[in-house]
């Protein structure tokens, strides 16, 4: 399929690494000149040598998406390196971790920041060339909990603040649609990234249990039993982005293998 993207410039947040880094092979695939932005320079590099190797045209750029400056800088380092940006993939720390009666106003208040804050300032950057050009995609990475929290994992100012980032995307959609800007959510479920075994490593531990078994016990009660891919991510991202999804927006898809149900 051909996605219709080819010579469009894509930005990755988070792009080092994880989902982001699947996001900028796929892009650098379709044909996009691919900006990775992330906060260090060591994995950025390595990024970009990876989807160099691929056959991809990146630059990547250090640059902290979870502040305004940082976003300027991001979205000036990709005009300089291939125009500005046609697609926009806000992928960036969710913020601090803990249950409700454990987290303190400033906790609440970072993650504000990181999800719903830093994803305006990004709009705001790219905006006026996507009005300029009558079209543009915008798309955010969130989770499957915006539509029904995770009882097991304790985030109680990361879920109130991704359904924010949810409600300002959707409205976004409303607004900028007019002018050929489609804006969606992709939610994850299990991903295969180094963060995700960071968190479930420990859940393991406290069950008195390995990663690995741990992870064979719940993949064997999802739909699709094994965990997903960046590559499973990326893929929902691209069509998301393209032309063929051009009639689609403030919606969120979520890719998680049909585990939502049975993780709460």
């Amino acid at each position: 399929m051909d996605l219709g993207i080819r010579g469009k410039v894509a930005l990755v947040f988070g792009g080092s690494k994880g989902i982001g880094l699947g996001c900028a092979h796929e892009f650098a695939r379709e044909g996009c000149p691919t900006v990775i932005a992330a906060r260090t320079q060591s994995t950025i590099d390595s990024a970009v040598a990876e989807v160099t190797a691929a056959g991809g045209q990146v630059v990547g750029v250090s640059a902290d998406c979870t502040t305004k400056a940082g976003i300027r800088h991001a979205v000036e380092a990709a005009r300089e390196g291939f125009g500005t940006p046609d697609i926009l993939i806000f992928n960036v720390d969710s913020g601090p971790k803990g249950a409700f009666l454990d987290v303190d106003d400033e906790t609440f208040a970072a993650a504000n920041n990181n999800n719903v804050m830093a994803f305006r300032w990004a709009v705001q950057e790219v905006f006026p060339h996507m009005q300029q050009q009558n079209w543009g995609r915008i798309l955010t990475i969130g989770t499957n909990s915006v539509k029904a929290p995770h009882r097991k994992l304790q985030r109680a100012a990361q879920n109130t603040y991704r359904v924010g980032a949810l409600a300002l995307a959707k409205t976004l959609s409303a607004e900028l649609g007019p002018y050929g800007i489609t804006v969606n959510t992709l939610g994850t479920g299990a991903i295969a990234t180094p963060q995700f075994k960071e968190v479930f490593t420990k859940i393991a531990e406290t069950n008195g249990q390995t990663y690995d078994d741990h992870i064979a016990e719940r993949v064997s009660a999802w739909p699709i039993q094994r965990m997903g891919t960046p590559a499973d991510m990326a893929a929902a991202a691209a069509f998301l982005c393209s032309d063929r999804a051009g009639f689609i927006t403030g919606q969120v898809l979520v890719v998680d293998g049909g585990n939502l149900e049975v993780l709460q």
